[in-house]
């Protein structure tokens, strides 16, 4: 029996929230686990500005779903019409995200989606280098990806 290979993934959204990129990254990601143990890092649930108060009591959180591993950041409750608490709420996650790589282990693979781009893609640069492992990044519509999965990824789903 081979082993399967690791995936970290880095989304700054995951279900049970209700941003589109982290419904979508649920069905990647569950539609994967048969070739990879995945292990996805991101924020507690707050796409609506909003924190579980179970959430607010430590810096990570382990969880799975599905098969799935996910380790999540807490980050600061913040208004989508306030452009500082919202700043304040994608650095904490940054920053956290760093931190968070050395909590999940040797990984193959790095494959980052987090917002903004630019953030997105130095966190998947960072968990390269500190993992040595193979990068990927997804800097465009989310879409395209979930398309590009069910085509060549995964061909039968």
């Amino acid at each position: 029996m081979s082993q399967k290979k690791k995936l970290l993934i880095y989304a700054h959204y995951y279900i049970p929230d209700t941003a589109s990129t982290g419904q979508i990254l649920r069905e990647l990601a569950e539609g994967m686990l048969d070739k990879f143990d995945i292990t996805v890092i991101c924020v507690v649930p707050s796409y609506l500005g909003t924190v579980e108060d179970k959430y607010k009591t430590k810096m990570f959180y382990r969880e799975n779903i599905n098969g799935v591993d996910i380790l999540r950041i807490r980050v600061p409750e913040f208004s989508k019409t306030n452009t500082m608490s919202r700043v304040k709420n994608i650095l904490t996650y940054f920053f956290g995200a760093m931190i968070a790589t050395f909590k999940v282990g040797k990984q193959d693979y790095v494959f980052s989606i987090s917002q903004p781009p630019i953030l997105g893609g130095l966190l998947g640069v960072w968990g390269k280098w500190m993992k040595r492992a193979k990068f990927t990044a997804q800097t465009g519509a989310v879409v395209r990806m979930k398309g590009w999965r069910r085509k060549k990824a995964l061909p039968n789903t």
